[in-house]
């Protein structure tokens, strides 16, 4: 019995994937070659087995240090494993089973000549089977790594959009919180500009940070919208009240810049700004290990009050493409009425682990 077998485990191939179809694929190939040479099943799984895995094992030690630092086309990498990685794991995994089987290296072929043609005619098909099981995977992992680049791209594109939005919001906030320090600078409140301009500090080296990294955690989004908080209410006094209810669960969580404070922002304009007493934002987060809950609510004005700032619907659309980009059908974004008046805006997200490190630049 002779055996030839390639398996394409490219980094875009899950092992999962990996090691089911080398199982399968053994399994058939020794069943067809006990078929074949008359060859006992049992001997033909050892071969399979053996030779198989030792290919797949010397095409992942070549894949992790050679292909790492090659920057060939991925059709010569596949030609490079056909004619190396087949040659060599035969020779090993054929060696491994001949000392646990006991057969001869050359398998008592030349003790019956007459059954060379047969053994050759088994060792082509072989082959065959092995090319194409090697292709399909190549396939696959080209697929795989196509499908990757497009999510990259795409996110590529979310974080651009983020910014962008970041860049177009500050500004405003930034303008109107110079105009109150401008008004506060008098004899008699320099105390509250002193205060202030504190809180715009904080703000900025929050802001500027979260738009140098990828990624973030609750507790450094809670960090920018409390400053945020304090500098409105300058401007709003007593008008606008809040309480924080975060878990130590929930601070830890990942959670990309700029998904809860858009929320804070719509309950200060659509709800508190309206009400001539005000109101009190309570923002929550909870989360169970597998999701994070994220909630705003308001007892100003409510979802049916009429809207003072056109183009009020903006953020929220622009959230909920967020979502979509980030996490697919995996997120949502509710907006409910409270009795007798006010809104809660809650946000559902999968608990994901960070896939690449936080990409920040250092502080100027």
């Amino acid at each position: 019995m002779i055996h030839c077998r390639m398996t394409q485990s490219p980094m875009f191939v899950s092992t999962r994937e990996i090691v089911i179809s080398l199982l399968v694929f053994d399994t058939l190939l020794a069943v067809m070659l006990s078929l074949l040479s008359g060859t006992p099943l049992w001997v033909n799984l050892v071969y399979s087995h053996l030779i198989g895995s030792s290919i797949t094992l010397l095409e992942e030690l070549l894949r992790r240090t050679f292909w790492a630092h090659c920057s060939w086309p991925p059709l010569s990498k596949f030609v490079l494993m056909m004619i190396t990685v087949i040659p060599l794991g035969t020779l090993a995994g054929a060696s491994l089973a001949n000392w646990l089987t006991g057969l001869p290296p050359d398998l008592g072929l030349f003790e019956h000549p007459s059954a060379i043609t047969h053994q050759l005619v088994v060792l082509g098909i072989a082959m065959v089977a092995s090319c194409l099981i090697s292709l399909w995977l190549w396939q696959r992992a080209r697929l795989a790594e196509a499908r990757l680049h497009a999510e990259q791209a795409q996110r590529g594109q979310t974080l651009a959009e983020l910014r962008l939005l970041q860049a177009q919001i500050e500004p405003h906030f930034l303008f109107n919180t110079l105009a109150h320090l401008d008004a506060l600078l008098s004899p008699a409140e320099l105390a509250q500009a002193q205060q202030l301009l504190d809180h715009l500090t904080r703000y900025l080296r929050g802001a500027l940070s979260a738009t140098r990294r990828e990624h973030a955690c609750v507790a450094d989004e809670i960090a920018l919208i409390e400053p945020y908080l304090e500098i409105l209410r300058v401007r709003f006094g007593p008008r606008l009240r809040w309480q924080l209810d975060i878990s130590a669960a929930a601070a830890a969580c990942p959670l990309p810049p700029m998904l809860l404070q858009p929320l804070v922002e719509n309950a200060v304009r659509h709800g508190i700004e309206p009400c001539v007493a005000g109101g009190c934002i309570e923002i929550h987060a909870d989360s169970d290990g597998r999701t994070l809950t994220l909630s705003v609510r308001d007892n100003g004005a409510g979802l049916h009050a009429p809207c003072r700032h056109p183009g009020g619907g903006v953020g929220l659309s622009n959230l909920r493409a967020r979502l979509q980009a980030l996490y697919g059908p995996d997120a949502s974004l509710a907006l409910d009425a409270l009795s007798p008046h006010g809104t809660c805006a809650q946000l559902t997200l999968p608990v994901l682990p960070l896939t690449t490190h936080d990409a920040t630049l250092p502080d100027c």
